[in-house]
């Protein structure tokens, strides 16, 4: 049908998820606070509380001001007790207890009368910390890695241990010998405190200019010409006013969103156009992109590569064969939260996925059986994968193929009762870690060239599951996966719009994908690729990697607007598309 079009089948890595990260080193600075620095290059501080200690007094203790109470609170879930630690960002704590902190976690450092020598650490032989790490830390605004890296010729934007990094006096904080006031705490924090109080979320004055740029380009389709005939052929944007390098050509255009590989090709990309200092790229710069780099959408029309994507897509969408269910009658959804047990999943600054994700699970399952004729599945409780006998999460990516056999056994089942395979609905839910300037929810969904054969898993840890042993094998014909792709992009457009409809964060470019793009490689998550049932996603709720996101997933409100955006969408799939008042999505 289509196959002549794709070059080769490729075959998709199982998800590994990555194990809790390991702590490189420990501050302790008084009895009562401590600082760790984790595998990650996140600087995790807790503080212990007095006896009856208020979040005022605290507040004032740690960081100067009292006024700090209500932002320092608002990242805590628990309550104020002597027992349990709070957690509270390195750049809200008094000059110098920051200062204390950097020296102990970093030894070799020094203030120089040129600004402040950074030296990385960590494991030899990995990289260390990014230059947006250490803006954050010494300067206030991972935005400041560019200059960062100009007055540092030769680095890269991640180091690796021993490597020194001047911190230029004039982009220091005053915690570390800056000329400058820094910015006022509260205002710092003020999109946490709005998190509560304000549903529509708005973008803060202080907002990381990154996340306002991106906003601001993401809503007009982007205008690229082509030289062809270049050893090298290569895609030509000028860059807008208020656009940035790294996230209006490299994160845009290449579909690259994890930090590494946003780094990786804004390398390329600076060394391709021979620029000097990227913070002084005027507006209206000619970057050049290599053609290879680019996502199929921004190649040009006649462009093999995107003929072949854009055919595939018109397939799936004519054998996506949708049907009506008022109110999800007769709609069975399978619904999974990732990692569990000993598997945390991303974890950044403290902020751990499986907890939360589980949550917004058990919220959207509880909104569905109240207000919904649906019935509902989930793959694991707080500790196990629900299959006969249980599996405890102990091993991630055993839990990972689990999850999929048991899918496929309540989907098989589901056929057994007459359940059209239309009504039912898998729908794995994440938080995904990915560069700090990127914000909101991303759904990936199966592409036919990734899924279309057969798998099986035959150790004896499967074959001990009576859904395993139903069926060792699961098959994907190539119709079978191209109606898989065009349902579950329809599915998840469906979501991806109502979390705009309710003012959701989404993410800024192409928030609906058919595969991930990581380490120069492109793989389908086995959640969803080896996953029988025809309509199934992976949605990423939010960038935990992004402080806002960060802070605004820590609270119960917006959990709850989350999992009542997944609901929304999930009736709007299955909504009369001739009723009025229900558009069909056209997003790219």
């Amino acid at each position: 049908m289509v196959r002549w079009w794709v070059c080769a089948v490729l075959f998709a890595a199982a998800v590994t998820a990555a194990p809790p990260p390991k702590i490189i080193a420990t501050a302790q600075i008084t009895p009562e606070l401590r600082a760790l620095l984790a595998a990650d290059y996140t600087i995790d501080i807790s503080v212990l509380p007095h006896d009856g200690d208020a979040w005022t007094r605290l507040a004032k203790r740690v960081t100067g001001d009292a006024g700090n109470w209500r932002a320092i609170a608002s990242l805590n879930n628990e309550k104020l007790t002597s027992e349990v630690a709070v957690h509270v960002p390195l750049a809200l704590l008094r000059h110098e207890l920051q200062r204390q902190i950097i020296t102990t976690l970093f030894p070799k450092d020094s203030l120089t009368p040129a600004g402040w020598k950074h030296v990385a650490t960590g494991p030899a032989g990995v990289e260390s910390e990014s230059l947006w790490n250490i803006a954050e830390w010494f300067t206030g605004s991972g935005e400041n890695y560019a200059a960062i890296r100009t007055a540092n010729p030769g680095q890269a934007l991640s180091t690796h241990p021993g490597d020194v990094v001047l911190i230029p006096k004039h982009l220091l904080s005053a915690a570390f010998g800056g000329e400058g006031e820094e910015l006022n705490a509260s205002s710092k924090t003020a999109e946490v405190r709005k998190s509560e109080d304000d549903p529509i979320e708005r973008a803060p004055a202080d907002a990381p200019a990154a996340d306002v740029a991106m906003e601001a380009v993401a809503t007009g389709q982007p205008s690229l010409t082509y030289e062809r005939n270049a050893s090298e052929p290569f895609a030509v944007y000028r860059l807008q006013k208020g656009e940035a390098l790294y996230s209006s050509v490299a994160i845009r255009f290449t579909g690259r969103v994890y930090s590494k590989d946003v780094g990786d090709v804004v390398d390329r990309i600076v060394h391709f156009n021979g620029i000097d200092d990227v913070a002084k790229i005027p507006v209206g710069y000619a970057v050049k992109i290599p053609m290879s780099l680019l996502l199929p959408d921004y190649l040009p029309a006649d462009d093999p590569r995107r003929l072949a994507a854009e055919m595939i897509q018109r397939e799936s969408a004519k054998l996506a064969r949708h049907t009506r269910a008022k109110g999800l009658q007769g709609v069975h959804i399978v619904l999974d939260a990732g990692h569990g047990g000993t598997d945390p999943g991303a974890i950044c600054d403290g902020v751990s996925e499986s907890s939360y994700v589980y949550d917004v699970m058990n919220r959207l399952k509880t909104i569905l059986e109240k207000k919904s004729a649906a019935r509902v599945s989930v793959t694991r409780d707080e500790e196990c994968v629900l299959t006969t006998p249980k599996y405890e999460l102990d091993d991630p990516v055993i839990g990972v193929h689990l999850r999929w056999y048991l899918a496929n056994s309540i989907f098989r089942h589901a056929i057994k009762r007459g359940v059209p395979k239309e009504k039912i609905v898998f729908l794995s839910i994440h938080a995904d870690s990915l560069h700090p300037s990127l914000r909101g929810a991303m759904a990936y969904i199966p592409a036919e060239r990734y899924v279309t054969g057969s798998y099986r898993k035959s150790e004896e840890v499967y074959l001990a599951r009576a859904e395993v042993r139903e069926h060792p094998v699961v098959r994907h014909s190539e119709e079978e996966s191209l109606e898989a792709e065009g349902l579950s992009r329809d599915l998840a457009e469906s979501i991806i719009d109502a979390f705009d409809a309710k003012q959701l964060k989404v993410h800024p470019f192409n928030p609906v994908r058919d595969s991930v793009v990581r380490d120069g490689r492109e793989w389908v998550p086995a959640i969803i690729r080896y996953n029988l049932v025809p309509t199934r996603l992976l949605l990423e709720i939010c960038n935990l990697g992004n402080k806002n996101d960060r802070a605004l997933i820590k609270t119960k409100k917006y959990r709850q607007r989350v999992a009542e955006g997944m609901y929304r969408g999930l009736v709007e799939f299955f909504a009369d598309r001739n009723a009025p008042g229900i558009v069909v999505s056209a997003r790219k």
